[in-house]
């Protein structure tokens, strides 16, 4: 399961990566991402970053903000980390060039945008939910193998009335 508490953060690594990007590429052409090996290297690393930030972001969180593409973002990271001989430097530049600034103005709108202090408060709550659906689970199975109320008690944490209710 996704932390739903670190999607601030995950945004901000994204704006970070972007900056980087944007600062790279200031004034420079394609010809110079194309000659210069570590302006290359250092903007496909922070597109990568990008979507390895993105694909971190919880479920609600993209279901929230689905005028992003996610899926697009965290493919690209995944062509970028594992078919990298297939790279194609003009795909990269179009990337810089008409995805990137875009992006960085959401994901900054998504900041300023979002209750950081309900969204957490919810997603402890939507955490505390998954564990408790959990432990139920475990106990259901516990109780058909014929553990006994007191052990499923101890083992997971649960009361006596929930689990004589299961």
């Amino acid at each position: 399961m996704r932390e739903p508490l670190k999607d601030r953060a995950r945004l901000e690594h994204i704006i970070a990566a972007s900056d980087n990007i944007l600062r790279y590429t200031d004034s420079k052409s394609y010809t110079d991402l194309q000659t210069d090996d570590m302006m290359c290297y250092a903007v496909v690393y922070n597109i990568m970053t990008v979507g390895e930030a993105a694909y971190h972001l919880t479920k609600q969180f993209k279901k929230l903000h689905n005028q992003t593409n996610w899926d697009d973002i965290t493919k690209m990271r995944n062509v970028l980390a594992h078919d990298y001989y297939k790279l194609r430097l003009q795909t990269i530049w179009e990337v810089v060039k008409n995805d990137i600034p875009p992006l960085r103005q959401q994901i900054a709108r998504y900041l300023a945008e979002t209750d950081w202090d309900e969204w957490e408060k919810n997603a402890v709550v939507i955490k505390e939910t998954a564990v408790h659906k959990n432990l139920i689970q475990t106990a259901t199975r516990m109780k058909d193998k014929g553990y006994d109320t007191d052990e499923i008690c101890s083992i997971t944490g649960l009361s006596r009335e929930e689990i004589d209710r299961i």
